[in-house]
């Protein structure tokens, strides 16, 4: 039995992105691929209070800076917690998507990455992952729009060396 080719459908978490479904479900059966599906999100930083202070050199009691200092420092909200809070808020939206395509077939996994830039982060799991083939919706910005907000479809193309299937939806939902 041959393997399956494996898709990834990078989304951002939007109707807009979404719209690459209908597509794969047309141009590539579930009995010949399977589909990885990644978020990006932005890494959220962790709260942590200052460092405690010493009211006198040679004294037992300590301050923080600050009243908030010291509420942050008595309830600490750490990185490691932001970062499952993040991805427990953009499961719902891969869950949905995965339950669509698995319902007629395929075998579908998800994948959340933390990143300043969406670009990077698809090209990291790319060149991490065997991946055949890149199914994204773009805007297709050009002029000034693309110059201001950039093109992650395009920041894919040009640093892949696989397939890509591109979708301009009609109207934006």
């Amino acid at each position: 039995m041959q393997a399956k080719h494996q898709i990834l459908v990078p989304v951002d978490g939007s109707d807009f992105s979404r719209q690459i479904i209908p597509y794969i479900r047309e141009f590539f059966g579930p009995a010949e691929n399977e589909v990885t599906l990644l978020r990006v999100g932005e890494r959220p930083a962790g709260h942590i209070g200052g460092p405690e202070r010493p009211v006198a050199p040679e004294s037992d009691i300590v301050t923080f800076g600050s009243s908030q200092q010291t509420a942050e420092a008595l309830h600490p909200i750490y990185a490691s917690q932001e970062l499952a809070s993040a991805a427990a808020e953009m499961t719902p939206f891969l869950q949905s998507i995965a339950h669509e395509l698995e319902d007629v077939g395929y075998t579908v996994h998800t994948a959340i990455r933390f990143k300043h830039e969406s670009g990077p982060a698809i090209v990291a799991y790319i060149d991490n992952h065997d991946v055949d083939l890149v199914a994204m919706t773009t805007h297709w910005r050009t002029g000034l729009g693309k110059l201001i907000f950039g093109s992650v479809a395009q920041y894919v193309a040009q640093h892949v060396n696989i397939p890509i299937v591109m979708v301009k939806p009609m109207a934006e939902v």
